[in-house]
């Protein structure tokens, strides 16, 4: 039996990808705006942003998401969308990823 991937395990699975400049997680980075699974059609549709729109990592990180969701039981397609609307701001990182930092 295929599990059904929710939105959290999706989240928690991307706590594996890390943004290669500051060593974060995307999730505590705050650039992972949308996370939905169709079960029907087994894709994963996820929504994200990047510090900047010029961010020198931008496609090795939506690479990432794709491969990673990609290995989840039951996925068949991940469709990455970048956005920049809310553009994203340091607001946005969590508070582990701030204690990362050491903010």
């Amino acid at each position: 039996m295929i599990e059904t991937l929710t939105e959290e395990s999706a989240r928690d699975a991307l706590r594996d990808v890390l943004d290669p400049e500051t060593g974060l997680n995307l999730i505590d980075l705050g650039l992972i705006y949308d996370v939905r699974y169709d079960p029907q059609t087994r894709v994963v549709d996820v929504l994200m942003t990047f510090t900047t729109p010029a961010c020198p990592a931008g496609a090795v990180m939506q690479g990432a998401v794709e491969r990673r969701l990609g290995l989840e039981p039951g996925v068949e397609r991940v469709e990455v969308r970048v956005t920049f609307e809310p553009r994203w701001t340091p607001d946005r990182i969590s508070a582990d990823g701030r204690a990362q930092l050491g903010w």
